[in-house]
């Protein structure tokens, strides 16, 4: 049986310039469910709200929720982890994180993907494929990702060395472990022992968002695929809002759709073989 990713980023819910209002959101993501097909798994790699404003987790919370009800697509599918974004150093209680991980909670109607305290890494496993989810904001720094190596070695001495066989390992992330220009001072700090670690585990494909741009580049043999993908509905100068959608197939080999978001596009969603 095939297994599908469908993943999106950088939503950045409450930002006043947004280019896609909470019911375009809910069109958009749910014709990607669809197009995905029964028994996908959507990721979102940070960024719900923008700058951690609690009117942008409501507003996310709404357009999902409407999506995700009107195909019937389980919330337990959904994969989630934060970004710079989502950290609110004031946040009430201690936590940066309390606002994101309440959200979370809410959507997926479980904790499996909440980030306080010492879950800087979680695995999130399922039949189709195998899940580190990293917290690379955990520092509580906006200015660049971190990884927690200590945690992620933790998570991935209980996954194993070696992947289940039919099951594909992916860490799913926010901040980008390659640089992407000369002034590109956000990147993952500690990325080497990151992306060491996720070969040497066999895993296949690293997701993340932060920069809006659609990336990809392979590691080593090409085994391990790094793949960024572009905001949801934030104005980049020079870039095109997007999502993408993997694809494994029983040999485990990945093919991927990407898709542009625009509102001059019919139904807001285009195939980038269709321009």
């Amino acid at each position: 049986m095939t297994k599908t990713l469908v993943h999106i980023s950088d939503l950045h819910f409450g930002d006043p310039k947004g280019v896609l209002n909470r019911d375009d959101v809910a069109r958009v993501v749910r014709a990607l469910l669809q197009t995905a097909g029964p028994g996908a798994l959507l990721l979102l790699s940070g960024d719900i709200s923008f700058k951690g404003e609690e009117r942008g987790y409501a507003e996310a919370s709404e357009a999902l929720s409407q999506a995700v009800n009107d195909v019937g697509f389980p919330r337990n599918q959904i994969v989630v982890c934060p970004g710079n974004h989502d950290v609110v150093v004031s946040a009430p209680g201690g936590s940066p994180f309390s606002a994101f991980d309440a959200w979370s909670a809410n959507l997926r109607r479980d904790k499996r993907c909440t980030f306080s305290g010492d879950h800087s890494c979680r695995r999130v496993t399922f039949p189709e494929a195998d899940f580190l989810v990293i917290n690379t904001a955990y520092h509580a720094d906006l200015e660049y990702g971190f990884v927690d190596l200590p945690k992620m070695e933790s998570v991935l001495a209980e996954m194993g060395m070696m992947p289940v066989s039919g099951q594909p390992r992916i860490a799913l992330l926010h901040h980008h472990l390659i640089p992407f220009a000369r002034n590109d001072h956000s990147t993952t700090r500690n990325a080497y022992a990151v992306l060491s670690a996720l070969v040497r585990h066999g895993f296949a494909l690293v997701l993340h968002g932060h920069q809006h741009a659609l990336l990809e580049l392979g590691i080593g043999d090409g085994s391990l695929q790094i793949c960024g993908v572009g905001s949801f509905r934030y104005v980049t100068p020079g870039f095109v809002n997007g999502a993408s959608i993997y694809r494994f197939d029983e040999k485990g080999q990945v093919s991927t759709q990407h898709y542009a978001i625009s509102k001059d596009a019919p139904g807001l969603l285009r195939a980038f073989t269709d321009f």
